[in-house]
């Protein structure tokens, strides 16, 4: 028996509808370069697949051509609140206009703040972050705090993102840091990126009631090996992970070595 594809009577063959939406959204995991072409296929498609090319925003452009200010300029706010789940700031902004990022992407999963604002900014860590309540993975570069006389907001105050589980510190630790990680009462893995100050380190292994992985993440510098070496723990969850200077820096990578170097030390107790 042969199929009747329609077109013997002037119609157009076509698929159901929960099939095409398959189809599309597969090649648009599968191929993400080719979402901008797909989304000129038709209105249906634009919207089924357009949603996906703000699932995961990286701004590593200089701020004239920011593509997370030029997008809260073309994409209304509860667009962006419903599809925006993770963002990398690798840029330079001015306070107002990352307070105003934040309070716009509040569903957010992850989120990472590489950058250096323009002017000071107390605000982020005491107001501009505590409405992420589904956030997880946190990196955040202390020069933002450059300037500033840095201080945890009070323990008795609203607390932080109570999702937060994995936390990446940069550039620098001040002691004004201890009070924060008793206040992190699901993080699981903290990791500290070219800083070694042991206060931190032994104060976060003390006090954060879930910690399962304590990271130092290291530029691998042969001058650099004897502070390596002086870098010490007796607690199976401290390790050391090194990375060369030019390496992207990838931080699902980071965990997943640290992770490795955690289980074989509570393995063979090395």
């Amino acid at each position: 028996m042969g199929i009747d594809s329609g077109t013997a009577h002037g119609r157009v063959p076509h698929l159901p509808p929960e099939l095409e939406l398959a189809i599309f959204k597969l090649t648009a995991r599968f191929y993400p370069e080719m979402i901008h072409t797909l989304i000129l296929v038709s209105k249906r498609v634009c919207t089924w697949i357009e949603p996906l090319l703000y699932k995961v925003v990286k701004d590593k452009r200089t701020r004239s051509e920011s593509r997370v200010l030029r997008m809260m300029a073309s994409k209304p706010p509860e667009y962006l609140q419903a599809h925006v789940r993770h963002l990398s700031l690798c840029n330079s902004f001015e306070c107002r206009d990352l307070s105003r990022i934040l309070w716009t992407c509040t569903e957010i999963e992850s989120l990472a703040i590489l950058i250096v604002t323009v002017g000071t900014y107390p605000a982020l860590l005491d107001h501009d972050m505590r409405h992420l309540m589904r956030l997880r993975h946190l990196s955040l570069d202390m020069m933002i705090f450059a300037g500033n006389d840095f201080q945890v907001p009070p323990v008795d105050s609203e607390q932080p993102p109570p999702n937060l589980t994995h936390l990446d510190i940069r550039s620098f630790g001040t002691p004004t840091l201890c009070p924060l990680f008793s206040m992190l009462s699901a993080l699981t893995h903290l990791a500290f990126s070219d800083i070694y100050e042991p206060l931190l380190v032994q104060h976060a292994l003390d006090t954060c009631p879930a910690l399962q992985v304590l990271v130092i993440v290291w530029i691998q510098f042969d001058t650099w090996r004897l502070r390596i070496d002086q870098m010490n723990s007796s607690d199976p969850r401290f390790c050391i992970v090194l990375r060369e200077d030019g390496d992207v820096w990838d931080m699902e990578e980071i965990w997943r070595r640290a992770e490795a170097v955690v289980a074989s030390k509570r393995l063979y107790g090395t």
